[in-house]
């Protein structure tokens, strides 16, 4: 095309000469003839500029040399002289170099030049699969279901590896995993599959963020090279600064009429006096309990139905995260903060004891009062030592009973239990699928911290939004 427009000027210029020779008015020819050749290069340059040369290998839509991303699917553009090269009969794509369909002795063309409805079925496929796990994934995040979420994420990545929104969720998702360089990995592969997208600012913050949050995250581990002895130095302090409260014996409101279905009815229970943590179960303080099963294997304590073979550790034991001895210990199960639990001389809380501890007799939404305050618990996604935000605490000087780790109750768990529940120290079904727990994770969004919301699962479940802390009854106190 430009060299057309070329020839054209050429052609002009010859005449121009011939015109002069003739004697016209060369000012008036000269002005005509100018302006007659800068339109031509004008209208070849633009025809040059608006020549489709770039492809979406994924709905064949073109696209000018300047685009980068297809605005349908967001899939990344690639020239057209590089597109897949089809049979039109088989649609079968030739291998390199080929020029004709081995089968069909057609010659190949580009992917591209093939109609909608003659696309390969193939790609097409893989990405409608694709977003079936991706929405499979989304349902396991909703769920807090994290380790299940991934597995169906990175089956949606292998099919179909330039989904944006995808990228998007599997940052977001490493991030709550604490896997930071992952996280910042796929939040940044998002922002090169979708510049155009409003949110790319605040996902470049948050990059930031995890950044910034990794850091301080190394820093601490980078003290706690040296497991054993640093968990017998943390406990020493730990016995000293961490004690438990005493919750009176009396009435409370327990549930709420404005939550959903399995928080209602609203309704009052009485219970007898009980001694509770002030503080979540630590690293450390699990650590003293898995070495004196590792040394004795005494299981005398542990519930008589756990499953067989247990050691009571944490998932992944060995991971930098139990490293740490003052943060809250997390992937136990049940089976496990009972046996802990026991171990020490004290037992799991009844739900109704946990939501007392929590809300007081006034019947607050968070165990600070009933405005949402963010600042007052751990919703990072990232770890934070126990009892590290003071203005969180319960009326009762309990910390981190809203976001932080979920916590064990010993109760079996029933959607309709408050509707017939009695009014005196109750303790829930008497069998069950699964158990309470309660007060959200660092993993949960606001309104899962509410004192009110019920959340359960199975006993024998384990991962890191789970922890538990215990408490004691005052008459096993005066006998000792």
């Amino acid at each position: 095309m430009k060299q057309k427009y070329e020839t054209l000027a050429t052609s002009t210029m010859k005449l121009v000469k011939l015109l002069l020779n003739k004697k016209t008015n060369r000012f008036l020819l000269m002005f005509f003839l100018s302006v007659l050749f800068n339109f031509a290069l004008l209208e070849a340059n633009e025809q040059l500029s608006n020549t489709k040369t770039k492809v979406c290998p994924t709905c064949n839509e073109l696209y000018q040399d300047n685009e980068k991303f297809c605005g349908k699917d967001g899939t990344k553009l690639i020239d057209t002289a590089a597109a897949k090269l089809v049979c039109p009969v088989c649609k079968k794509e030739g291998a390199e170099n080929e020029k004709y369909c081995v089968e069909h002795g057609q010659k190949l063309i580009p992917v591209h030049k093939l109609s909608v409805t003659e696309v390969p079925t193939d790609l097409t496929e893989d990405i409608l699969l694709a977003k079936k796990y991706y929405q499979e994934g989304n349902n396991h995040c909703d769920s807090e279901s994290y380790d299940l979420a991934l597995k169906s994420y990175m089956k949606a990545e292998e099919l179909y590896s330039d989904f944006p929104e995808l990228h998007y969720n599997l940052g977001w998702l490493y991030s709550k995993l604490g896997n930071v360089d992952l996280a910042i990995d796929h939040l940044q592969k998002y922002i090169i599959l979708a510049p155009g997208n409003k949110d790319i600012t605040e996902v470049q913050s948050y990059i930031v963020l995890l950044k910034q949050a990794s850091q301080e995250k190394n820093e601490i581990i980078e003290k706690y090279k040296e497991r054993d002895e640093v968990m017998k130095n943390a406990l020493e302090i730990q016995n000293e600064k961490f004690d438990s409260v005493l919750v009176p014996a009396g009435k409370f409101t327990m549930g709420t009429n404005d939550g959903r279905d399995v928080c209602q009815p609203e309704h009052t229970v009485y219970l007898d006096a009980f001694e509770i943590d002030c503080y979540e179960v630590t690293n450390a303080q699990y650590w003293e309990f898995v070495k004196y099963i590792e040394e004795t294997n005494d299981h005398s304590k542990c519930f008589e139905g756990e499953p067989s073979g247990k050691d009571h550790k944490p998932r992944y034991w060995e991971e930098e995260y139990y490293n740490v001895p003052d943060y809250p210990v997390a992937r136990i199960d049940w089976y496990d903060a009972y046996a802990y639990a026991a171990w020490k001389g004290k037992r799991l809380p009844t739900e109704a004891e946990w939501e007392k501890a929590a809300r007081g007799l006034d019947g607050r939404a968070f165990p600070w009062g009933n405005e949402w305050d963010h600042t007052r618990c751990n919703l990072t996604g990232e770890p934070k030592p126990a009892g590290s935000i003071e203005s969180g605490k319960s009326i009762y000087g309990c910390y981190d009973m809203s976001g932080s780790v979920f916590e064990w109750c010993s109760d079996w768990f029933s959607r309709t239990y408050y509707q017939h529940s009695p009014s005196m120290n109750p303790k829930g079904p008497e069998k069950g699928i699964r158990k309470v727990i309660r007060g959200g994770s660092r993993f949960s969004r606001p309104f899962q911290v509410r004192i009110t919301e019920r959340k359960s699962e199975r006993p024998d479940l384990f991962n890191m939004a789970i922890g538990f802390r215990c408490v004691k009854d005052i008459a096993d106190k005066e006998e000792n």
